[in-house]
């Protein structure tokens, strides 16, 4: 079910408090319109295994950040639904699934845990004055102090994590378009930086309605147990390798999608589709070669915007196989592919 109040909070970085031994939530404090906030970020799991699995992007350039940008400082709900300023980390396309990392809360050896990589982070915010800071998860608000950083009245974010593919424990906190991050916009260098987390027990594969986990069809290559580099085997097979966004007047195709055979067998097309953050789907047909790029002509049914957006690959069970974003800079060279 949907997170009762979900909401991007745009502010200042003003303070931090990294998680005591065996708490679950490292704290940061936010300043908006004179406004105080805490945002509580999970940085290890009740559930084994405790670590998080996380992801910093140090240029993150996603389309999404224009919309963010337009934001007056404070508190925004955010509509729980594809178009417009909310989050979902397996339908935006944001990021890669191989690249998160897995570190645990507090290091028994003295080495960099998920507080330190935190600090890091919002201690270099702090010294931006600058900087603006967008934290996406549930809001709420309490009567009384702030019990960590003592401003009234306590309020602020939590759920600043995936929230959808749960552990079957978990079921009533999933649905799609509402998942929790922190986006980091440093104006005066022109840059964004993206920090993700999430639970171990949580599916890269959801249903579209539910946001509960999808299991793999048994029987078929994609539902090997195997995996590929820690992401899930759908991944490990075709990805999206370029787009033609702007062909030169007159070039054929008018817009196109290649894709490339990443694994070591053939894969049957038939039944697969790409999608665009529009609504738009082109059917799949034919069969790649390991090791084949092939170019795929699109028609009107799937336009591609010359002001950005994204493309994804599902395969005929309905699981996502790859996706990309692109932004309007990259689209803006006529006749280039833009390669990914």
């Amino acid at each position: 079910m949907p997170l009762k109040s979900y909401a991007v909070l745009k502010g200042r970085p003003k303070a931090t408090r990294s998680s005591a031994e065996g708490h679950p939530h490292f704290h940061l404090q936010i300043e908006a319109n004179g406004d105080d906030y805490r945002v509580a970020i999970n940085v290890r799991s009740m559930l084994e295994p405790s670590e998080m699995e996380y992801l910093i992007k140090l240029r993150f350039g996603h389309p999404i950040t224009a919309g963010l940008h337009r934001l007056s400082p404070g508190l925004h709900p955010v509509k729980s639904r594809p178009g417009g300023l909310a989050l979902d980390f397996i339908r935006l396309n944001l990021f890669p699934h191989d690249q998160f990392l897995k570190l645990p809360s507090h290091h028994s050896n003295g080495g960099t845990d998920l507080n330190d990589v935190l600090e890091g982070i919002f201690a270099g915010a702090m010294t931006d004055p600058g900087c603006w800071v967008y934290v996406y998860g549930e809001s709420w608000e309490a009567e009384g102090s702030d019990h960590i950083f003592r401003f009234y009245p306590s309020r602020g974010l939590h759920d600043v994590h995936m929230n959808q593919g749960n552990d079957p424990c978990h079921l009533e906190q999933d649905a799609p378009w509402q998942d929790g991050a922190i986006l980091i916009e440093h104006p005066r260098q022109q840059r964004w930086t993206g920090l993700f987390l999430k639970f171990q027990s949580q599916s890269w594969h959801t249903d579209p309605v539910s946001g509960h986990a999808l299991s793999y069809p048994e029987g078929s290559l994609l539902g090997s147990p195997d995996g590929c580099n820690g992401a899930p085997p759908p991944e490990c097979t075709v990805r999206i390798a370029a787009l033609l966004v702007k062909p030169l007047d007159g070039q054929l195709p008018r817009e196109a999608v290649t894709l490339f055979n990443v694994s070591p067998y053939p894969v049957d097309l038939s039944g697969w589709r790409l999608t665009g953050g529009r609504g738009g789907q082109w059917p799949l047909q034919g069969k790649l070669r390991s090791g084949e790029a092939r170019e795929i002509p699109l028609g009107e049914a799937l336009p591609l915007s010359d002001d950005g957006g994204i493309v994804t690959l599902v395969n005929r069970e309905g699981l996502k196989v790859h996706g990309v974003y692109y932004t309007s800079a990259q689209a803006a060279r006529v006749g280039w592919r833009i390669p990914f």
